[in-house]
């Protein structure tokens, strides 16, 4: 047995190591971050996801919702993409990717909003639910995302703050140890962010700094937007997408799928998919 785990390990980091070169990666991590709190980000999930023909690999953030469903983007499982469920995991309890301390998880289901919609580089309905093969266990270093109110309000003055593993910049991918970062951002008006994001709807969320130098970018598609609320620091978003020229730059903020708008899809399919189960 414990010559199976071994080798399951050191399958992982073949895997992992492999990510790094073959293929593209969604698009969207942080760009003038820092080494993230290590108390601070528990509920935060790694996705490495594996295409069906096995050649192209890509990485994704995302949440624990609870002991046996994620929220992340339905753009990291695009159709197009022709992502394996069976050959992608998630990781949990993670900090720094290399030391593998945290727990890999095998995928059994992705639930995708229906109506969600990609064009040209843009996305409608981001949203996705990824249910895991097997339970979390309740001693790991995992805790489960809050989510926002229906009635939770988000603006500029609004302290915010994201996370991931994916690109610090414009090709250039997370140094080793992979060690997660943090960024604190500011939500931008949607009226300022009609100006470069015109298909910006009620459903997203604009974020980032418009002097450029912070933001998302490549690789945390499917992470959270972190804000306060009056009951604590909840998710307010789930990163989608930037802008096709590059990361961090000037008057190019990143959107983000709104958590509040969506509150029925999460609940109704995790709720049924339990009652199915039992």
């Amino acid at each position: 047995m414990a010559i199976c785990k071994l080798l399951t390990v050191l399958l992982l980091v073949l895997l992992h190591n492999i990510g790094g070169f073959l293929g593209a990666e969604v698009r969207s991590s942080i760009v003038g971050g820092k080494d993230a709190d290590k108390n601070k980000w528990h509920e935060m999930v790694y996705l490495n996801i594996t295409s069906r023909d096995k050649v192209t690999k890509w990485r994704c953030g995302g949440t624990v919702l609870n002991d046996q469903w994620v929220l992340t983007a339905a753009s990291c499982w695009d159709e197009k993409r022709r992502p394996n469920k069976d050959r992608s995991m998630a990781w949990v309890g993670s900090y720094s990717l290399k030391t593998y301390q945290g727990r890999f998880k095998g995928i059994t289901k992705i639930i995708t909003h229906p109506d969600y919609l990609s064009l040209d580089g843009t996305y409608q309905n981001d949203i996705a639910l990824v249910k895991l093969k097997t339970k979390i266990e309740t001693w790991a270093n995992v805790r489960n995302v809050k989510l926002p109110s229906a009635n939770d309000i988000f603006d500029s003055s609004t302290e915010c703050w994201i996370a991931g593993w994916g690109y610090t910049g414009t090709n250039a991918p997370l140094p080793d140890p992979e060690t997660l970062q943090e960024l604190k951002i500011p939500i931008i008006p949607q009226s300022v962010c009609n100006k470069t994001h015109p298909e910006l709807t009620d459903d997203m969320l604009c974020a980032g700094d418009l002097a450029g130098g912070k933001d998302g970018c490549k690789g945390d598609t499917g992470g959270p937007l972190m804000c306060r609320a009056a009951s604590g620091f909840v998710q307010a978003g789930i990163m989608s997408y930037g802008s096709s020229s590059g990361c961090g730059l000037a008057g190019q903020p990143t959107i983000y799928a709104k958590v509040s708008q969506y509150l029925s899809f999460i609940n109704e399919n995790i709720h049924r998919s339990e009652e199915t189960s039992a």
